[in-house]
């Protein structure tokens, strides 16, 4: 996480901006918001799986960035992303994605302690619950961050275009995201 910090200043300082602004760049962010969400909840619960899965997904996120898709050289901005919102919608956007692949992660380890359990396995039982409320919190961090950088966003936007709501793609999907992890952390709450 140390070095991810130290590389990304550097970033910062060659390009003179936050680098927050293509897809290479994102995706180093995002691996730090992952990195440090796995570093949060380790020190939280001290279990060593929400630092070892936060590692695992930081390290793909890393080398997605490599890909030959991301372009990783630095450039101008276009002018619609000359602003002090793009370090605050962007910033905040993109850390909740590290805390929401991070809940997906702890989400499908969960799954498969569900599969082996069987009776007489208290050990798993346990595993289990206690992973269940690891993946609650981290998904309600992911989910207040979205939903905050998305109002951020409508802010953005009525200073940028005259309104805070359009309705275009980008918009609307992130409106069904906050909806859909806001609906799979109320499930809980159905009785079985």
């Amino acid at each position: 996480f140390g070095m991810g910090i130290f590389a990304y200043v550097l970033r910062w300082i060659a390009s003179g901006r936050a680098p927050i602004s293509n897809g290479h760049e994102s995706l180093l962010f995002i691996a730090l918001a992952v990195a440090l969400a796995g570093l949060i909840f380790e020190l939280i619960y001290r279990m060593a799986v929400p630092a070892a899965l936060g590692g695992l997904l930081t390290v793909i996120v890393l080398g997605v960035s490599m890909l030959s898709t991301f372009d990783p050289a630095i450039g101008p901005l276009v002018p619609v992303l000359v602003s002090y919102w793009l370090n605050i919608h962007v910033t905040i956007i993109t850390s909740s994605y590290g805390f929401l692949g991070l809940a997906c992660l702890i989400g499908m380890l969960t799954l498969i302690l569900y599969m082996t359990k069987k009776p007489g396995r208290e050990n798993v039982k346990q595993a289990i619950k206690t992973l269940d409320s690891i993946n609650y919190n981290v998904m309600v961090a992911g989910l207040g961050l979205l939903t905050i950088g998305t109002l951020l966003g409508g802010v953005w936007a009525n200073e940028s275009w005259g309104r805070y709501w359009g309705w275009d793609a980008k918009e609307t999907w992130s409106l069904v995201t906050i909806l859909v992890y806001a609906t799979v952390l109320h499930f809980r709450f159905i009785p079985k």
